[in-house]
């Protein structure tokens, strides 16, 4: 009977996961999108299409977010509500962005983690 409970509870917690918001910024516990989240959310390392050796990063500065890819080439980052990003200084090249992958326009896609 305990275990029935508990797989039964694990089920739910995962059918919730999946179905909530992938969407960057998006506060599940207060149902709503919250922009510094979504800033917060993609700051750190990444990946250029998961090559170990083409290390990417989104970090914030005085002037907000700002993304510096794998040449060391910088642009303003603006986050829109649904997951979309712009490189502002890249001829405000949009990006999709969900959970650890951003997907440009331009083909590349950047990974939070790179294959091993």
């Amino acid at each position: 009977m305990k275990a029935t409970k508990a797989l039964t509870i694990g089920a739910l917690i995962i059918a919730f996961s999946l179905t909530s918001s992938c969407e960057p910024g998006y506060d599940r516990d207060r149902d709503r999108y919250d922009s510094r989240e979504a800033e917060r959310s993609l700051m750190g390392i990444w990946y250029v299409n998961g090559d170990p050796n083409k290390r990417a990063e989104i970090v914030l500065t005085a002037g907000g977010l700002e993304a510096r890819n794998e040449k060391g080439d910088t642009s303003r980052l603006a986050v829109e509500r649904g997951g979309d990003v712009r490189a502002l200084d890249s001829g405000e090249l949009p990006g999709d962005a969900r959970r650890d992958r951003i997907d440009w326009a331009n083909g590349t896609t950047w990974t939070r983690e790179s294959p091993r």
